[in-house]
């Protein structure tokens, strides 16, 4: 079955339902559960590796101190703070990542870590031995602490936006939330560099018909990293690729090239708009916009921005394992007809199974359990992204059709830690 280019009639032009009154994250939160409030890195809010409460701000530094407004005449130049620090950092993380020109792997890699700080953040300052302490801040220790990690060349503008996230911010308890939050962020950039993430490819790239035939491949070992909700990048797996030249596959290449001859408009605008931006950078613009129009509240927020996009990481990590176990060609590496093209460079990586509708297929599981008033518009969503690939020339059906199955697995396990917990300390599982 051809999900990608036979459904995508009924599933596409589905036009976006209207934002509910409904509050979609405050059931879950409410519920009784202890789900809502289980961290990711940390073991509880009071963990032994946190400062003891009302003891946070013991070791400040001077840069804290700038920081959080004890700079002096710095503080009365201090600009009005951002009203939404999770759309904040999300966007200093989209802006950071696209002027490092990061690959969509390490693109989401690097949302994941910074919201996991943030939430985890959250939940250890809402302990009621610590008293009363700011949200903004224990953001913003934690977020710059984490992109600091990850960009480290960036590092004074990133001091500078969360001097700027903490302006009016009462000076004592901005303080102790900053550095509580320093601390989380500086457990999960911890997290970070024990993640695998740096593993070297020694490995030799296969050769043989329909293998992926090119060089310096993007981020062989990345199907190797440690997975935040997965057991590891191979509990999911697609089908094997069709066998090469079988009936099934040559159907797939020459899909490709009439596709290719009659592209119309519409199917290009399409294709750019899924490839201009990185999938984590649209996914988490479409949160933003639930965040923004139904005015959820900073714990909601950072809760729906963690889940997604560890939820993203991990399909990454699933998919990047099944494009380096099989290393399969791309189409231009298959079809010689001088009148077939591409809308857009391929990507330089094996094809086989295609990352957008992989991971657009997780994230739209994710976003529906969120806001189900509009399920069915974020499964056209993902359903436009895997078709764009085809489209656009650089992916076969079979490539789309495996991402979106196994992306929806990937969604559904999600959804399942997110509402009931993970059974599991996450950040301690071996695998």
């Amino acid at each position: 079955m051809r999900l990608t280019s036979c459904a995508l009639a009924s599933t596409v032009m589905i036009t976006l339902a209207g934002c509910g009154a409904r509050n979609p994250v405050a059931p879950v939160t409410d519920s009784g559960s202890d789900a809502a409030d289980q961290p990711f890195v940390l073991t509880s809010a009071l963990d032994a590796r946190l400062p003891a409460p009302m003891e946070e701000a013991r070791d400040a530094g001077a840069t804290d101190l700038v920081i959080t407004g004890h700079g002096g005449a710095a503080r009365e130049e201090r600009r009005r703070a951002s009203p939404d620090p999770v759309l904040f950092w999300n966007g200093l993380t989209t802006t950071l990542g696209g002027a490092a020109g990061l690959p969509p792997p390490r693109f989401a890699r690097a949302y994941a870590l910074t919201h996991v700080a943030i939430y985890d953040a959250l939940i250890a300052g809402s302990d009621a031995a610590r008293g009363k302490l700011g949200g903004p801040a224990l953001a913003a220790g934690a977020a710059s602490r984490v992109l600091t990690y990850l960009f480290p060349s960036a590092a004074t503008d990133i001091a500078a936006a969360a001097a700027a996230q903490l302006a009016g911010a009462d000076s004592l308890a901005a303080l102790r939330s900053w550095r509580l939050g320093a601390r989380v962020g500086d457990l999960v950039v911890l997290y970070g560099k024990n993640d695998r993430s740096d593993t070297p490819f020694t490995g030799t790239i296969p050769t043989g018909p329909g293998v992926w035939s090119g060089n310096s491949p993007v981020l062989p070992m990345c199907g190797e990293w440690k997975t935040w909700i997965l057991r590891s990048g191979d509990e999911f797996k697609p089908e094997p690729p069709y066998p090469f030249e079988s009936p099934p596959d040559l159907a797939d290449v020459a899909e490709v090239l009439e596709i290719a001859k009659h592209r119309t408009p519409e199917q290009i605008a399409i294709v750019h708009k899924w490839a201009d931006r990185s999938p984590p950078e649209i996914w988490c613009g479409l949160l933003n916009d639930e965040i923004t129009a139904r005015r959820l509240s900073l714990r909601q927020a950072a809760r729906a921005q963690a889940f997604l996009n560890v939820t993203m990481y991990d399909a990454f990590v699933e998919c990047w394992s099944c494009k380096y176990k099989y290393w399969i060609a791309r189409p231009f590496m298959r079809i010689g007809d001088p009148a077939f093209t591409t809308v857009i460079p391929t990507p330089n990586f094996p094809g086989y199974t295609s990352g957008h509708s992989t991971i657009s297929a997780a994230a739209a599981v994710v976003m529906g359990a969120l806001f189900a008033d509009k399920a069915d518009s974020f499964q056209s969503q993902a359903a436009e992204a895997a078709v764009s690939r085809l489209w656009g020339g650089i992916h076969f059906s079979h490539d789309n059709d495996q991402g979106l199955l196994v992306g929806r697995r990937i969604g559904r396990k999600a959804v399942r830690v997110m509402r009931h917990g993970a059974g599991e300390h996450i950040a301690d599982r071996d695998d």
